[in-house]
């Protein structure tokens, strides 16, 4: 009997990440960097998000129809004609690299490993979002515990999430990513409220490539959530990382507990 493929239908697949790509252009986080267009995320970030070059995201966001460019109805206008592609790049003056960047992804043969990566970031992106539901949910309606489990779920899902820090004055943010400790029993701290599959209790800040020395436990992060929510209660927001009451956690996890939506900024 012959295999059957993994992927069924491979082209549902990649235009359900590029579906997901859109959507994460259209909903920038709180904390979120945004570019040009007001509410709309940084392809940069979104690059970042997704593990893919910044050309490449470009390129979808063509593909979905959230970006328009002159020279691509330009360029398309003039392939209908049937010139060919170095043709139509000498014409406009162009590098062939940057013509094929302003053009649409056209449906053809995928690899496997193109596939495979696609659905595995759109699986991410949307567990990502099902888990901001529930912390969501968690914090209107669940009890100290749910809401402690609830935060710490989102803590491990956004490992390697592009983060940034608040800046001060003129100077920008810090960025960041981070790991989480992937065993409860010798990877990472005791806890006594209940884990997570898969992950400890404890998180390293990444900066420039360099992981920190220092980890975050999950118990710190308990802490500074329940200062950060009785400052809100108290303000209607918080104003900045010292709210939180953790000294040399506070920055990192300000930015994320924004980008969660469990806060609010100062307007």
């Amino acid at each position: 009997m012959a295999r059957r493929p993994k992927y069924e239908n491979p082209q549902a697949v990649i235009e359900n990440f590029y579906s997901a790509v859109s959507d994460s252009y259209h909903r920038p986080g709180c904390g979120d960097e945004v570019g040009d267009v007001p509410g709309r995320k940084k392809q940069e970030l979104l690059a970042e998000e997704f593990g893919i070059s910044r050309i490449k995201v470009r390129k979808i966001l063509i593909t979905t129809g959230d970006l328009h460019y002159p020279l691509t109805a330009q360029i398309e206008k003039l392939l209908s004609t049937g010139l060919k592609v170095d043709a139509v790049a000498e014409k406009l003056k162009i590098s062939r690299s940057t013509l094929n960047s302003l053009l649409p992804y056209s449906k053809g043969v995928y690899k496997l490993s193109e596939v495979s990566a696609a659905a595995e970031r759109t699986a991410l992106y949307r567990e990502r979002k099902a888990t901001i539901a529930s912390l969501h949910t968690a914090m209107n309606d669940g009890s100290t515990k749910e809401q402690k489990l609830a935060i710490w779920r989102c803590v491990c899902l956004f490992a390697g999430y592009p983060f940034q820090t608040s800046g001060r004055s003129t100077r920008d943010g810090i960025k960041f990513t981070y790991t989480v400790s992937r065993s409860a029993g010798a990877g990472g701290r005791h806890y006594n409220g209940e884990s997570v599959d898969g992950y400890g209790n404890e998180l390293w800040i990444i900066k420039d490539g360099q992981k920190a020395e220092k980890s975050i436990s999950r118990s710190t992060v308990d802490l500074a959530l329940k200062n950060a929510l009785e400052e809100q209660e108290r303000e209607g927001f918080v104003s900045g990382p010292r709210k939180l009451g953790v000294p040399g956690a506070r920055s990192n996890l300000y930015a994320m507990f924004l980008r969660f939506g469990v806060i609010k900024g100062r307007e």
